[in-house]
């Protein structure tokens, strides 16, 4: 079944959500397998394992790479992307369970790290959260 054509809003709306989850992906990378400089495995042209985080480009490793992928896949394939907003408030969790815990314990780990990084995008992404879980707890 195709996708039809996205907005431009919504298009913007994906790669804005496949950037947050990329960076946060590399600072748990960077945070937890040493990565972060510019290694052997750049030099190697594995350009689609690289992270720009700040001003600095991340080289992920082989389990953070296969996330990053496994994570936009899901971004760029999600029906409800107009309505939800973010994927721990979606109705439908397409992730597997074995990803979906990797990117909760990332998530979990990075979020608060995020505010050294991009500020007004982890401050935009609480605010959102906090606003979904009231609208839900209100519909209760």
């Amino acid at each position: 079944m195709a996708r039809p054509a996205d907005t431009p809003e919504l298009a913007g709306k994906r790669a804005r959500e496949a950037q947050m989850v990329s960076q946060m992906i590399a600072l748990w990378c960077r945070g937890h397998h040493g990565r972060g400089r510019a290694d052997e495995q750049a030099a190697s042209g594995d350009a689609h394992a690289r992270v720009k985080l700040g001003f600095r480009a991340i080289t992920l490793c082989p389990e953070c790479a296969e996330l990053r992928e496994y994570a936009v896949a899901r971004i760029e394939r999600c029906p409800y992307m107009g309505t939800k907003t973010f994927c721990s408030a979606c109705p439908s969790h397409c992730y597997r369970p074995t990803m979906r815990e990797k990117i909760r314990e990332v998530m979990r780990w990075s979020g608060p790290r995020m505010i050294r990084y991009r500020p007004i995008t982890a401050v935009r992404h609480a605010m959102v959260t906090v606003q979904a879980k009231r609208m839900a707890a209100r519909s209760k």
